[in-house]
């Protein structure tokens, strides 16, 4: 399939529906993890049963699989699939893998700092 300009001026080789169906369902997963604490715990702890149950599906030929050792969700396509699979199985790997960035807790430090000129005021930072 011809590669396929997409919104971010990058090329897809993605069949354009399925592209669209793909990142507007993926919004409204992102969307909802930000506004529902809850929601996004379920997701981080099952991506893909939260994902689907959200009624977003891998593409046939897509597996995608849990690593028990490094805690990794690994996305694989058949040998044999084409450039479009192959592509849609990246979208996928990227995905799973802000998904695990959402279940990161930042280490923010509050406090108070006073510069070095003489007469400077305190202000405060967040790091």
């Amino acid at each position: 399939m011809s590669e396929i300009l997409g919104a971010t001026g990058s090329t897809s080789p993605i069949n354009p529906i399925r592209k669209k169906e793909l990142d507007d369902k993926w919004k409204e997963i992102v969307t909802k993890a930000v506004t529902d604490e809850e929601f996004k715990k379920k997701l981080v702890a099952d991506p893909v049963n939260v994902i689907e149950e959200q009624g977003l599906k891998a593409g046939e030929g897509i597996k995608i699989a849990f690593d028990e050792v490094t805690k990794v969700h690994k996305v694989g396509v058949d040998n044999e699939s084409n450039e479009e699979i192959v592509a849609e199985g990246k979208w996928w790997g990227i995905r799973l893998k802000m998904i695990k960035e959402f279940g990161v807790e930042l280490n923010r430090q509050v406090g108070n700092v006073v510069g070095f000129e003489e007469g400077s005021k305190a202000r405060s930072i967040i790091n």
